[in-house]
């Protein structure tokens, strides 16, 4: 049986850390105004079939997503038109003059909803396609969710292997006014390796989506270990024409977990959306919540859009997890992407 495991069962800390609309740096330093702005490289029309559903067609749906580098954090960040980010560290040399998006490959991910004990004809099942995008050299998943994910080019990459399933886990995340998890929103989580990059894909219940790489052997079914709570975060999240941070901005409750079976860290938002770190060994002593770094405001086009006139704009901060060091990444929805420290 594939056996699922609910959070809650083991807390370390799991104090929240809530920021103000001060954090860490005076209220003039967080105008975002006064932030280079992240440049635009390009943007990518790709088409996502949905779970199941064999071959592309002239209904195939579909998805905007667009590339930026922002010199302030020295970070790629990729975003979708629905809002969805994902980050990864810029290369030191200059970007690939070739542009393209190839296709790589695709997966069928099935993923159970919170309390959904087994696999069944009923269960949920995501479309993700794998692309190669050129300018970055990374992979780039998109589900049909429009959630988004980057990887690393691994030498071995093959493309004609599916994904096979690693173990399962039902974490809980606090909203920002809760301390205690008993009444905290469950999410259904799947996690399955990739055979053709030997990578892991985290996906949950909504949707999203987020890669890591794994050491771990496999775990065995009847020993699925609990994920461990470690710390919760309360993050407010400016929109996109919202100068400075006030009573009325919107917050996100974020909670952080280690993943025993993976050897990894991972962030949940109360959301939904996921985002995963390799496990640091420790914490840094006596740390605690975030510091504010940076904060931007990035436009995506729909899939099929050329310009952008009427694309949404998404307002992004960016904090430093004081415990690790990470930069973890929020936009005003609820998605989270971490460049690991």
């Amino acid at each position: 049986m594939r056996k699922r495991i609910a959070t809650g069962l083991v807390v370390v800390t799991a104090g929240l850390s809530i920021l103000g609309g001060s954090a860490d740096l005076p209220v003039a330093a967080q105008d975002k105004s006064k932030i280079a702005p992240p440049k635009h490289l390009y943007g990518h029309d790709l088409r996502v079939r949905k779970g199941g559903v064999r071959d592309f067609d002239q209904n195939t749906p579909r998805v905007g997503v667009e590339f930026f580098h922002d010199l302030t954090t020295q970070a790629i960040i990729a975003i979708s038109e629905s809002g969805a980010i994902a980050v990864a560290k810029a290369p030191l040399a200059k970007f690939g003059d070739d542009k393209k998006c190839e296709w790589k490959t695709a997966h069928d991910l099935h993923c159970r909803k919170a309390g959904e004990a087994e696999f069944t004809q009923s269960t949920k099942k995501w479309g993700v396609e794998m692309f190669y995008d050129r300018g970055t050299n990374r992979l780039l998943y998109v589900c049909e969710s429009m959630g988004i994910a980057l990887a690393p080019v691994p030498g071995g990459l093959v493309t004609d292997r599916g994904p096979k399933w690693h173990h399962a886990l039902e974490p809980k995340v606090r909203a920002p006014e809760m301390v205690e998890f008993t009444n905290a929103k469950k999410f259904g989580l799947e996690v399955f390796k990739d055979e053709n990059t030997n990578g892991l894909i985290y996906i949950t219940e909504t949707g999203a989506i987020a890669t890591a790489s794994s050491s771990v052997p496999v775990p065995d079914p009847k020993k699925i270990a609990a994920p461990k709570a470690v710390y919760g975060l309360d993050l407010r999240v400016r929109g996109a024409e919202e100068p400075n941070f006030t009573e009325k901005t919107k917050r996100w409750g974020v909670e952080v977990f280690l993943d025993p079976n993976a050897g990894t860290q991972f962030y949940l938002s109360e959301a939904g959306y996921i985002t995963v770190a390799p496990q640091k060994g420790e914490f840094t002593p006596g740390a605690s919540g975030v510091t504010w770094r940076s904060a931007m405001a990035l436009r995506a086009r729909k899939g099929g859009e050329t310009k952008f006139d009427t694309a949404k704009k998404y307002g992004i901060e960016v904090f430093e997890d004081n415990r690790t060091g990470n930069l973890l990444f929020i936009s005003e929805t609820g998605s989270i992407a971490v460049l690991p420290k």
